[in-house]
């Protein structure tokens, strides 16, 4: 390996830090904003070798163009890291409900079907859970001996 080498954590995150960098400045007179991001960048390197550090990160040392000029290394004998950027957001803190346990009770209790299986089985218990990732509630409905009678899925904005 050659006498310069370079962590290939510090070398990505450089690339990162530029990639981000020109998605921001892309030389337009001030006041004015850019709109754009990368959906992906790929970025190919060639490294004449790889190895390891006493900290166990990965560590590359560079092509020496003197050596690959003067044929004391053979361009096939490089070795290639290949990274693929995506663009990624991050994710946003789902919302709470827009409405409450009881009034999600309210609306299952009054609907035609639940009465009618009401007036058969008696009393009916309701099992309500918020899930934030779809913005909806599951009911479960079940009779005075906890059989399930209707599993439910209502729409938090709907009213």
């Amino acid at each position: 390996m050659s006498k310069q080498q370079l962590g290939l954590e510090n070398l990505l995150e450089a690339a990162g830090k530029s990639f981000e960098a020109a998605q921001q400045d892309l030389g337009l007179p001030e006041g004015l904003q850019t709109r754009m991001m990368f959906e992906e960048a790929e970025l190919e390197i060639k490294v004449q070798g790889l190895g390891v550090d006493g900290r166990n990160r990965m560590i590359l040392a560079p092509v020496n163009l003197a050596a690959l000029a003067g044929n004391g290394l053979l361009a096939r004998a490089l070795s290639t890291i290949k990274v693929h950027y995506v663009a990624a957001r991050p994710e946003a803190a789902a919302a709470g409900p827009a409405r409450s346990r009881e009034e999600i009770i309210a609306e299952v209790a009054g609907r035609q079907d639940i009465q009618s299986l009401r007036e058969i089985l008696g009393d009916m218990a309701y099992q309500v859970k918020f899930q934030p990732e779809v913005q909806a509630w599951t009911v479960r409905v079940a009779d005075s001996k906890d059989r399930t009678v209707r599993i439910l899925v209502v729409n938090d904005k709907n009213q």
